[in-house]
């Protein structure tokens, strides 16, 4: 079965990935991530505790510091009763926003390493392919915007996606399906990022690279698959993922596109 066998290769390219990048001294190219996570996790963290704190806060306001002046082992008990409620609620809210930032972090990493994923992706095909791309920084320009805006793109069709899928969650029997079909959304989204770079080089429009992707979603869905297991390690995985997974798409999409010829 063709999506069987694509969503292994998809998966496994990683591994080609690593040794590609090994043999042939590409690790420069993770320098660029690795100042992005520091700058994206601090700030992130920052953030989320932030945000949740003052929305906490927000609400403890609205509830009342009193119940009455005569009885102050009452004021004592309603104050514990505040302070848990607030620790609660800003626990919740923080935990709420990490993971709604944990889930589209995946797509600020894309639009922010979009430089460095092209240049990447372009040397990793000049050097499976041997054809030679002559630096323009016009057309990297091209290559980068365009980039950004599949990014954007996926991102408005995974939310849409999501949103429906929520409402059905809501049906029974159906709502059980509805955690592995945002997975494999999320998955199949994140590998066309990752294969629309190749698309690009050959000079084919974001629908016709659609078209090609929804042919192999098994490539997209396993390199979107592995991106993420590999984002979710701290740190760290903000600085592997966007390397590896572009390697690995480039080299896996190059082979789907030599299948045709």
């Amino acid at each position: 079965m063709r999506f069987l066998s694509d969503f292994n290769k998809g998966v496994l390219s990683h591994l080609r990935a690593f040794e590609f990048i090994a043999r042939h001294k590409l690790w420069a190219y993770f320098l660029y991530p690795a100042i992005l996570a520091t700058l994206l996790t601090a700030g992130g963290f920052w953030s989320a505790f932030g945000l949740g704190n003052y929305l906490a806060d927000r609400i403890t306001d609205q509830l009342p510091e009193e119940i009455s002046s005569g009885y102050e082992w009452m004021n004592t008990i309603v104050n514990w009763i505040l302070w848990i409620v607030k620790l609660a609620a800003g626990f919740i809210l923080w935990l709420f926003i990490f993971l709604l930032f944990m889930k589209y972090i995946r797509y600020f990493v894309l639009i922010f390493c979009s430089p460095v994923m092209a240049l990447l992706s372009e040397r990793v095909d000049e050097i499976v392919s041997g054809k030679i791309f002559p630096f323009q920084f016009g057309r990297f320009l091209k290559d980068v915007l365009r980039g950004i805006f599949v990014t954007f793109r996926n991102i408005f069709l995974e939310t849409m996606i999501t949103i429906g899928l929520l409402i059905i969650g809501w049906i029974p029997v159906f709502g059980w399906i509805t955690v592995p079909l945002l997975w494999l959304a999320g998955w199949y989204f994140l590998g066309f990022s990752m294969m629309d770079y190749t698309y690009e080089r050959r000079k084919w429009g974001i629908a016709q690279g659609a078209i090609f992707t929804r042919r192999r979603k098994g490539i997209a869905m396993g390199n979107g698959m592995i991106f993420s297991f590999i984002l979710v390690i701290p740190f760290v995985g903000l600085i592997l993922a966007p390397v590896l997974s572009v390697v690995a798409g480039t080299l896996a999409t190059l082979e789907a596109l030599d299948e045709i010829k």
